[in-house]
């Protein structure tokens, strides 16, 4: 067909180039002049009918960032077509990559001005493998009416799988500013379930530990004693037996084996924070020799204005998210199935050591909390099933791999003029529902005196050392947030 150019009224539709072309169609803007770039509507998208199921080419300019609204297509070499509609200023190419996080696909793309002649505009592409939202390409300053791309497989596989495709340069097609999807992304190396939290670091870059130390269940440096690793040493440290970060929540993994090493004065083995108030301030010491507090430490509302005036802080909330992964499952009644998720340690003793108790029969654990006066017995409180060694299995319970949130909270509350130290625990389901324990008065329990300190302790403190299987039977806690707050 020869090509011919003619001038016509205004509607008058011309064969030119062996395709359909409206009169009134308006010539793309100059590339080189579109300086200020916006997104270009798509107004269709097709490909040669071989799309899975229903993810179709309509999918891919939506706007919607659902990974169940994608393009899919298997094998090297299949193409998707997008029509701006008419020829634009064509400057930069936005793709958003199903499964963009975990693999990086290959593609060509191409751009026409009449769909038949193509220009090539990236040879070889590939995603960076890091984000399900909008990636943008730049590309030749081209004028383009079509664009092709040619899909050639992922690392995984040989599927084709765009989520969205957006244009971007000058013309008549030109639109408001579209999302860009990175609002729900998935990123790379960062935790599959929505949590702000990455997968590809130690535990000190996902939560601040500069005002932790941790005891761990082991004499790694083989002096005799339980190891230790201080708040300045515990940034950027890990290790994949005791203390790590989650391959796929991000969370903070304490794992505790029955049978480890063990601190003075306990018996049972631990992989658990401790509190410095001191946040690596080596000329503050951890606790002094006669009991009064130390900057490092806190007291409560109730104790003496001069041991108020000593401590780091005075009274205090810990608050934490997590999830009991493993309790263990062989040992002696009494034992098996129990680990302290949280406490609050005084100098000897313990004002709180809260339990999650999980029996070998049973599929719920059951929490509850003991308070230790100072030489007394321990008093117990039970929150959500029952402490028994052979209770029936709760009801209400919490199963393992349950995310659920604790407060341990100390508040002063006045009566009749004096100062009372009031325990607060409360247990949040992950449907939202709350449980609190009646608030506890420790204005008997010895602590309100200049001789005594506190500190939260946060991890998996086992409270089994009868197995026989450390291999296979320990103690996991998982926790996702932590945090703790003191008044002056």
């Amino acid at each position: 067909m020869t090509n011919i150019t003619i001038g016509l009224r205004s509607g008058v539709t011309l064969f030119l180039a062996g395709a359909l072309w409206p009169a009134t169609q308006v010539a793309a803007q100059a590339p080189e002049s579109c300086a200020d770039i916006s997104p270009l509507a798509i107004v269709s998208a097709s490909d040669d009918g071989s799309f899975d199921a229903e993810y179709g080419p309509d999918r891919v300019f939506d706007n919607d960032f659902d990974p169940d609204s994608r393009w899919s297509s298997e094998g090297a070499g299949k193409q998707l077509t997008l029509d701006l509609g008419e020829a634009q200023a064509l400057r930069e190419v936005g793709l958003a990559f199903y499964k963009g996080d975990e693999r990086r696909t290959s593609f060509d793309l191409e751009a026409s001005e009449d769909g038949d002649s193509w220009t090539s505009l990236i040879s070889g592409g590939q995603s960076a493998g890091q984000s399900t939202a909008i990636e943008r390409f730049e590309v030749p300053a081209t004028p383009a009416r079509y664009l092709r791309l040619t899909g050639q497989g992922n690392e995984a596989s040989g599927w084709n799988s765009l989520i969205e495709v957006q244009a971007y340069g000058c013309g008549s097609g030109e639109v408001a500013e579209l999302s860009d999807g990175s609002d729900t992304a998935r990123v790379a190396n960062m935790s599959k379930t929505g949590l702000d939290l990455r997968i590809d670091v130690p535990p000190s870059e996902n939560f601040d530990l500069t005002g932790w130390k941790l005891t761990l269940p082991a004499d790694l440096d083989q002096d005799g004693k339980v190891d230790e690793i201080s708040e300045n040493e515990l940034q950027g440290w890990s290790d994949d037996r005791f203390f790590y970060t989650d391959p796929v929540t991000g969370g903070m993994v304490f794992r505790t084996v029955p049978g480890g090493f063990t601190t003075s004065g306990s018996s049972y083995a631990r992989s658990e924070l401790r509190e410095m108030i001191r946040r690596g301030d080596e000329n503050i010491s951890t606790r002094n020799d006669d009991g009064t507090p130390t900057a490092n430490n806190w007291v409560f509302s109730s104790a003496p204005e001069e041991a108020q005036a000593m401590a780091g802080g005075v009274d205090g909330v810990m608050r934490a998210t997590l999830a009991v992964n493993q309790v263990t499952r062989i040992g002696e009644a009494g034992k098996v199935g129990r680990v302290i998720i949280g406490q609050i340690h005084a100098k000897d003793d313990e004002p709180i050591r809260l339990y999650y108790r999980k029996l070998p029969g049973n599929k719920f654990g059951s929490i509850y909390f003991a308070h230790e006066a100072v030489g007394e017995d321990d008093v117990y409180v039970e929150m959500i099933g029952s402490r028994g060694n052979h209770a029936e299995n709760p009801d209400d319970g919490i199963a393992l791999d349950e995310t659920f949130a604790y407060e341990i909270a100390v508040r002063g509350e006045e009566r009749d003029g004096v100062e009372h130290p009031m325990l607060h625990v409360a247990i949040t389901r992950d449907d939202g529902s709350r449980i609190e324990a009646e608030p506890y008065d420790m204005s008997e329990s010895g602590y309100s005196v200049a001789d005594d300190f506190m500190y939260f302790k946060a991890g998996a403190y086992s409270q089994n050392n009868t197995s026989d299987r450390p291999d296979r039977d320990y103690d996991q806690v998982t926790f996702f947030e932590l945090d703790v707050e003191h008044g002056s």
